[in-house]
């Protein structure tokens, strides 16, 4: 690859992210985000029994991944090391805050008696269409959109599980797919540069 081209050509992600996805494609991405999360969080938190505290420490990354996914679509033409930067900043914290929220999905699934397993095809199902409709031109962008409403999400899953809600996993599922739709545009993204670099 040139020094002076850009790592990341937004147009041609939006245009791979946007078709239709199968619900295996899904699976196989949202696996590769937990196994990523579980690479990068420290030993310990599956130790944590409480789902709350889990989420909580959810924020932080979502709000980081966020910022760094609006500036990666403010600075689309940015040359150098950059955009590879913010795309490593995105995909490690997508990664730990969908693998913190699917261990709390797991914990609140055991005190309220259900699975966290018959929740994820919703997740699959809700991101689906989003994946498929992803553009760059919509104001803000899918992903720019996707990484903020995960951080409401989330705001929204502390309030359900604080009050013990039935809602929660709703209110769960729904970050993940947030969660999952921007790991999937981070994903295809570095292995565009990854093809680029060879």
């Amino acid at each position: 690859m040139l020094a002076d081209q850009p790592v990341i050509d937004l147009d041609d992600t939006y245009r791979r992210l946007a078709h239709p996805w199968t619900r295996e494609q899904l699976v196989a991405r949202y696996q590769d985000a937990e196994r990523r999360g579980d690479q990068l969080i420290a030993s310990g938190y599956e130790n944590e029994s409480r789902p709350l505290p889990l989420v909580a420490t959810a924020i932080p990354p979502s709000a980081t991944m966020s910022v760094a996914i609006h500036v990666l679509h403010v600075l689309p033409d940015v040359r150098g090391d950059l955009p590879r930067q913010l795309l490593d900043t995105t995909e490690k914290n997508a990664a730990e805050a969908l693998r913190r929220c699917h261990r709390a999905l797991e914990l609140d699934g055991e005190a309220c008696g259900y699975s966290a397993e018959e929740w994820l095809p919703v997740v699959y199902d809700i991101a689906g269409p989003v994946l498929e409709s992803a553009s760059r031109t919509r104001e803000p962008p899918t992903v720019v959109e996707q990484a903020q409403t995960a951080i409401s999400w989330l705001s929204r899953v502390l309030v359900e599980l604080d009050q013990d809600s039935p809602e929660t996993p709703t209110a769960l599922t729904e970050t993940l797919a947030c969660l999952l739709t921007v790991w999937v545009f981070t994903d295809l993204a570095r292995e565009r540069h990854r093809a680029d670099d060879r």
